[in-house]
């Protein structure tokens, strides 16, 4: 095979393969989406990640502030940090 049927043979397969690529997409859309249930065990389950996330979170940056790695930035998880005034605790002292 010389090299310009090889590159002739490979822009064919590359086009074939764009175009059963289209057409599979194509048919996935036209199928209907599974309905989304909603189990109860599986919800806590991500809500208990989710806790357990951000306490190992707060670990490592409690560990971080003790260093003094996030010595001049305020952090929001950090225990040791010092905490952000809320939007209702702010009070406007000019107009």
């Amino acid at each position: 095979m010389t090299p310009k049927k090889a590159i002739y043979l490979i822009i064919f397969l590359s086009t074939a393969n764009i175009a059963l690529n289209v057409c599979s997409l194509m048919g996935l859309n036209k199928e209907k989406p599974l309905p989304s249930l909603s189990i109860p065990a599986l919800d806590s389950l991500i809500q208990d990640s989710k806790s357990r996330d951000s306490m190992i979170m707060q670990v490592l940056l409690l560990g971080q502030h003790k260093n003094g790695l996030h010595e001049n930035t305020i952090i929001d998880l950090c225990p040791m940090c010092p905490a952000i005034p809320k939007k209702e605790d702010l009070k406007i002292t000019e107009i």
